[in-house]
């Protein structure tokens, strides 16, 4: 996989969540902001069902995800 989405598709499609969060409310907040990216979609539905504490930690649970899909480490944009 090579990501194409950016950091800002990310930073939009997260803007207004509070913590913590659960991945229900984190794919509502990224399915509702539009012009939001399909891969910034696509990677938070692969999110496991748990509570988010931090913005830091939802970045670590996606940077997983992108890793796992084969993502080049240097270009997974969280």
């Amino acid at each position: 996989m090579n990501p194409h989405a950016t950091k800002k598709d990310f930073r939009d499609a997260f803007a207004g969540l509070t913590f913590p969060t659960s991945r229900s409310a984190i794919i509502n907040r990224a399915v509702d902001q539009g012009g939001v990216d399909r891969e910034v979609k696509m990677i938070v539905g692969e999110l496991p069902n748990r509570t988010y504490n931090s913005l830091d930690d939802l970045h670590r649970a996606i940077r997983a995800i992108y890793l796992a899909f084969g993502a080049p480490s240097e270009k997974v944009p969280v």
